[in-house]
Formats: C-alpha cells, sequence, structure tokens
C-alpha cells in the first residue's frame, strides 16, 4: 500500500510540475502587428514617393524631352514625308532610331534606379518598424510579436499596429 501512495503521489507532482510548465508557456505575452499596414502608413507620413519624384525628376524630363523629339520627327515625316528627298526621309529615320535607342537607354537606367532607392527606403522603413516594434513589445511585456498575416484569430487588444505606428519616430 505505501509502493502504491508513493508512485500515486510521484505522479501527481509529475502531473502537477508539467501542468505548471504549460501554465508558464500560456503566460507568455503575445501581440501581433499588421506591418503592411504600418508600412503604408509610414510611407504616406514620410512622402516616400514624393521624395523619390523630386530625387528623379530631372532624368523624368529628360525622358519626356526625349518624347517630345521623337513626336516632332514622326509628325514632320507625316505632314512633310511626301514632300521630302529620300535622302532626307533617311535622315530623319536615322535620328528617330537614335532618339529612340537614347530613351530606351535612358529609361532602362531610370527605372533600376527607381527600383534601387524605393527598396532602399524601404529598407529604412522596415529598421524603423523593427525598432519600435522591439521598443513596444519591451514596454508593454510582451514577449512574442509575429505578423498579422500569420495570425488567423488574435484579440483587438493585442493588436500593437498603432502603437508601432506612433512610436516610429
Amino acid at each position: 500500500m505505501k509502493q502504491w501512495i508513493k508512485a500515486a503521489s510521484l505522479s501527481l507532482v509529475i502531473l502537477s510540475s508539467s501542468m505548471y510548465a504549460q501554465a508558464a508557456d500560456a503566460a507568455q505575452k503575445i501581440g501581433y502587428v499588421s506591418t503592411g499596414q504600418a508600412m503604408a502608413q509610414l510611407a504616406k507620413r514620410y512622402n516616400v514617393a514624393e521624395k523619390l519624384r523630386g530625387e528623379f525628376k530631372d532624368r523624368i524630363d529628360e525622358l519626356r524631352g526625349i518624347e517630345g523629339k521623337i513626336k516632332a520627327k514622326v509628325d514632320k515625316v507625316k505632314r512633310d514625308g511626301e514632300l521630302m528627298s529620300a535622302s532626307e526621309r533617311t535622315q530623319i529615320k536615322r535620328e528617330m532610331a537614335s532618339l529612340e535607342s537614347n530613351y530606351k537607354l535612358k529609361a532602362k537606367a531610370l527605372q533600376e534606379d527607381q527600383r534601387r532607392r524605393g527598396a532602399e527606403e524601404e529598407q529604412k522603413l522596415v529598421q524603423k518598424i523593427r525598432k519600435a516594434i522591439q521598443d513596444v513589445a519591451k514596454k508593454e511585456g510582451y514577449d512574442i510579436i509575429v505578423d498579422a498575416n500569420a495570425v488567423l484569430f488574435a484579440s483587438p487588444k493585442d493588436d500593437l499596429s498603432t502603437k508601432v505606428i506612433s512610436a516610429v519616430k
């Protein structure tokens, strides 16, 4: 009988310690942040699109100028093509081909530079958001913060999105 009591008490101790471990695990405070929403709002706040447009304005204007020259040449060929000599038409077609080639080269370089700068600005925002998430988590006592896209269900009280957005300096 003593053996049975010892075994029962030992199993109770083991069961209670595992329940305590489960309770301790359940006691972790978990929150979530909608990083997509945060990125969109912060990009708007910092006028990222406007900043990039201003940065590339001269190059965009240059491309528009080339477009205007091409259009003027096309209009000239349509309007005066019948009256031009063969050498004049050939000269204009060469000029148009040169302008188109120059346009394509500059447009491709501009797109690549815009993409690169956009990624740089996005990375800056990501770093700011990560820092803000860490600050809010420490301040609010959260053990784990996950992206809202990874959450199937959560209480709205654990949504830290607005706190994180306001914490970004």
